[in-house]
């Protein structure tokens, strides 16, 4: 497999990550992409029986948190192989990388 082949391969896997997390109570449900984008919110009905809405809002904020946090570190792990070395975040470590390779080259 080519070096071309295998960036593909984890951009495509990155595209399709998601992670799902819920609210304690199960009242929230989120899923989201391997950026922590918010892809799905789901609010089960029950929800509208308390109204209260700071506390809705903050079990949607901490649900997608925590999406977004395992999202995060599952998308380490599939881009791992195509980063650069010592680069841990898969979205700005190769451009990260780049950045240095010219900067060396400069100097």
């Amino acid at each position: 497999m080519t070096d071309a082949d295998r960036i593909r391969r984890v951009r495509a896997e990155l595209a399709e990550l998601a992670e799902r997390a819920e609210s304690p109570d199960g009242m929230v449900e989120v899923s989201v992409g391997a950026q922590g984008q918010l892809r799905s919110l789901w609010l089960d009905p029950r929800i509208y029986r308390n109204r209260d809405a700071a506390a809705l809002a903050a079990d949607i904020v901490e649900a997608v948190r925590v999406a977004a946090e395992s999202a995060g570190a599952r998308a380490r792990d599939v881009a791992a192989p195509v980063l650069a070395s010592g680069a841990s975040d898969p979205f700005f470590g190769p451009a990260f990388a780049e950045l240095d390779r010219l900067i060396r080259q400069e100097g």
